[in-house]
This record gives C-alpha cells, structure tokens and sequence, in this order.
C-alpha cells in the first residue's frame, strides 16, 4: 500500500488522549490513527447515505399519498357524515379480503391464521375489538364463504363514522401501504380498487 503523509492541527490535548490510546492499544501513533479513521469510515459508510436518502424520500412519497387520498375524500367529509349503506358494506368486505389476501401472496405467508392474528394487533394499534367483532373478522378474512359485513356492523365497528373504520387503518399499517385508496373509494368501487395497489 502507498502511504502519503497528511498533516492536521489538533489541540495538545486531543494529540495527548489520541498518543495514550495508541500506547494503551500497543500501536504507533500512524497504526493507531488510520484504525480510527478506517473504523469511522466503516461505521459511516456514505454508501449508505444514498440509501439513506432514497428510503427517506420513498416514506415522504408514501405520506403524501395519504395525504392525497384524505384530500381526495374531502368532498365527503364537507358533508354530513353517513353512516354505512349496504352495498358500501359488501365492498368494504371484498376489498378488505381482497387486500388481505394480497399481502399474504406478497410476503408468501403460508400460515393464514398467523398472517390474522399479526393483522388483527395492527387493528388494536386503533381500537381493541370485542370478541364478537374479532371473531366476525376472523371468518370473514379467512372464510371466503362468510357472509360479507353488514351496514349494521361497520357503522358500529366504526362508531357511525366511515372515515374511522378500523379495519382500513388495521390493514394500512399491517402492509405498511400507504397508497391504500380513501374510506370512501372503498365504499364505492370495492374490490374493483385491488388491481390498482
């Protein structure tokens, strides 16, 4: 290896504390100095940086889609809010067993009853469900001949507000898809959304 001589000022101190370290480790001054400075390198590899940046860059792309999609149902909140119809219910079901299923697919889950529990503590992040409303999950994610929600059951699991249901936050946040369409777009087009994510 070619050595080249480099020359800094630093204080009699920092010089003292840098030489007893050297003593202390059985180096020389030059061995003890490039240690420190190759550690340093190591531990702050700019390759990494780049990385760094370009995941930080993905989660602000990610939270402006969410952004997006409230502002996209901002029609609907302006208005009086309404509870959950019958039709929004079936194709909040499809589209919530839809959504399920594709992440389990992604991440090649094998075991469905583990993939649903591991959801369901993403759930009581938001709201910790009874055993009736787990137990009415649990078979309508699972079981693809359970009878979808009902209006009745979502306007009570979302406390009669659309906007707060659940299941959706639950699902956001299990798959970590932030470009979930809006509560809204879910209640209208259904399943129809799931080729989109």
């Amino acid at each position: 290896m070619n050595k080249s001589q480099f020359n800094i000022k630093i204080s009699k101190d920092l010089l003292a504390s840098v030489k007893r370290q050297a003593i202390m480790s059985g180096k020389n001054l030059t061995e003890h100095i490039t240690d420190l400075l190759k550690k340093s390198l190591a531990e702050n590899d700019f390759n990494n940086y780049d990385l760094d940046t370009d995941r930080k860059i993905k989660d602000i792309e990610k939270r402006l889609i969410m952004i997006e999609s409230t502002l996209g149902n901002r029609e609907y909140i302006a208005k009086k809010l309404k509870p959950f119809t019958t039709l929004e219910a079936i194709n909040c079901t499809k589209f919530m067993r839809g959504f399920f299923d594709q992440e389990i697919e992604k991440r090649k889950l094998v075991d469905r009853k583990k993939a649903f529990i591991d959801f369901l503590d993403h759930i009581n992040v938001y709201v910790q469900l009874n055993k009736e409303f787990t137990d009415r999950l649990e078979e309508i994610m699972l079981n693809d001949r359970a009878n979808p929600w009902t209006e009745k059951e979502l306007n009570l699991l979302a406390d009669s507000n659309k906007c707060n249901c659940p299941i959706r936050f639950g699902l956001i946040n299990w798959t970590r898809r932030f470009d979930c369409p809006s509560q809204q777009e879910i209640c209208e087009k259904g399943e129809k959304l799931l080729p989109l994510l």
